[in-house]
């Protein structure tokens, strides 16, 4: 048999085999670049309209807090109430006349410590609901408009087409850009061909509900989150005391969430 003969017979396959393998190749990384670029699209939209929505879920939860503060307060004010009731009505709890006064005294200076936190917390209460009402009217805009100059924080490689809409309290962001294609002409496609990495996010008020007592024991550290308190001193009468175990606040915070957006329109931006 003539081996000579033979020789060179596999090239071809191995050069179909690697023709093969390298167009694979380049059509798999022409489809992970696309896919990854579509990633970083949505992760884009998702970043830019969670920032939207987030400047009335600050103020909302801001509401909150000093809803919560005002309950502390209008709690401990009723206690002292009751306590200088207490002192009046009730002085054998004193020992002594001249001891009640004093006891009066600082049950005195501590509701009118209250009453002025009270009223200090209900006037920024006043204040906050000018910004709480209703609409997305703390800038929404403003901020998304941030994710095409603030590049630290957000992908500043996107165009960003903004629709605020106050009545649904939403904000709905499309980010696009135009990606080059990888060696266009091997898909058929002219040169300087690219594809539009585009990313649609819907994001809205989303609310979580806690129902909160400040008295009970933080397990972090061991001691009441609002401890109680003995405005007359240490080592009086519990009925001259503040405490907060019998108060329960209902609060609701808000966070940016996502739902499913309509099918984005004709008219966005996209460079």
């Amino acid at each position: 048999m003539n081996r000579e003969g033979e020789r060179g017979q596999t090239l071809p396959l191995w050069t179909l085999s690697i023709a093969a393998t390298l167009t694979l190749l380049f059509f798999m990384t022409n489809y992970t670049n696309t896919v990854r670029w579509q990633i970083r699209a949505q992760s884009a939209a998702d970043s830019a309209a969670a920032a939207g929505i987030s400047t009335d879920a600050n103020m909302y939860n801001e509401k909150t807090t000093l809803q919560f503060a005002a309950a502390v307060e209008e709690t401990r004010m009723r206690y002292l109430l009751q306590s200088m009731v207490n002192v009046v009505n009730d002085p054998s709890h004193c020992g002594s006349s001249s001891a009640c006064d004093a006891d009066y005294v600082k049950l005195l200076a501590a509701y009118n410590a209250a009453q002025a936190k009270y009223s200090q917390v209900v006037s920024s209460m006043t204040a906050a609901q000018a910004y709480a009402g209703g609409g997305l009217v703390n800038g929404a805009d403003k901020a998304v408009a941030l994710s095409s100059t603030s590049c630290a924080v957000f992908d500043c490689a996107f165009t960003y087409t903004t629709k605020i809409k106050g009545a649904s309290e939403s904000v709905d962001v499309i980010a696009c850009k135009k990606i080059p294609l990888l060696s266009p002409t091997l898909l058929g496609n002219a040169a300087g061909a690219t594809f539009s990495a585009i990313g649609h996010s819907l994001a809205v008020l989303s609310p979580i509900n806690e129902t909160f007592v400040p008295g009970n024991v933080n397990p972090s550290t061991g001691v009441a989150y609002q401890p109680d308190e003995s405005p007359a001193g240490a080592g009086v009468s519990s009925e001259y005391g503040v405490s907060f175990k019998s108060l329960s606040v209902n609060m609701t915070w808000y966070v940016a969430g996502s739902v499913r957006p309509a099918a984005a329109v004709a008219g966005y931006g996209c460079s």
